[in-house]
C-alpha cells in the first residue's frame, strides 16, 4: 500500500473514496472533483472490490504500429501517382481506394481509417473531392448531379 503519492489522479480517487465514507454524495464529490458520478460510483466500487489498489492508474499499453518507415515511404509514391496507374478509373485519390489498393495490390494490410491517421500523421491534408458544375448546356443536368452527391 503506498504511503505517498505524487500523482494528482490517483490522489483525487483516494479524496473520493474517503469524502463517500463520511457520508458526501456521490453527486456532490463528482460536482467537486469535475468527474461525473458515474465515475464517482466506479472509483468506490474498485476501492471496495479491490482496496487502494483499485484506485491506481491503468497504464495504457501502446501497440506499435504495423506500418513501417518503409511501409509509409510505398504509401507516399503511390499517393502522389495517378490512380490509373494501378486500374482505377479516377483522376485523384479517394481515401477508401487508396487503403484497397495498398492492402490488395501492394500488400500492405491497412485499413481506411488506419490510413487516415497513417496521412494525418505524416502531415498530410485528406479532402473530400468537390463537384464543380460546367457551364453552358450541361448545367441543369450538373446541378442535379450536385445535389443527389450532397445527399
Amino acid at each position: 500500500m503506498k504511503n505517498t503519492t505524487t500523482d494528482k489522479k490517483y490522489y483525487r480517487r483516494l479524496l473520493a473514496v474517503l469524502q463517500k465514507s463520511n457520508g458526501t454524495t456521490f453527486a456532490d464529490i463528482a460536482k467537486e472533483h469535475g468527474v461525473s458520478i458515474r465515475s464517482v460510483q466506479r472509483w468506490i466500487s474498485a476501492y471496495i472490490q479491490m482496496g487502494t489498489c483499485g484506485l491506481e492508474i491503468k497504464k495504457t499499453s501502446s501497440t506499435k504500429s504495423r506500418i513501417t518507415d518503409e511501409d509509409r515511404e510505398i504509401i507516399l509514391s503511390v499517393l502522389f501517382n495517378d490512380p490509373n496507374i494501378f486500374g482505377y478509373i479516377r483522376n485523384t485519390w479517394s481515401l477508401r481506394s487508396l487503403a484497397n489498393c495498398l492492402t490488395e495490390e501492394l500488400d500492405i494490410p491497412i485499413s481506411f481509417r488506419h490510413l487516415q491517421r497513417t496521412l494525418k500523421d505524416m502531415g498530410i491534408r485528406c479532402k473530400r473531392p468537390k463537384l464543380e458544375l460546367e457551364n453552358g448546356s450541361g448545367y441543369i443536368k450538373g446541378k442535379k448531379k450536385v445535389k443527389n452527391y450532397k445527399k
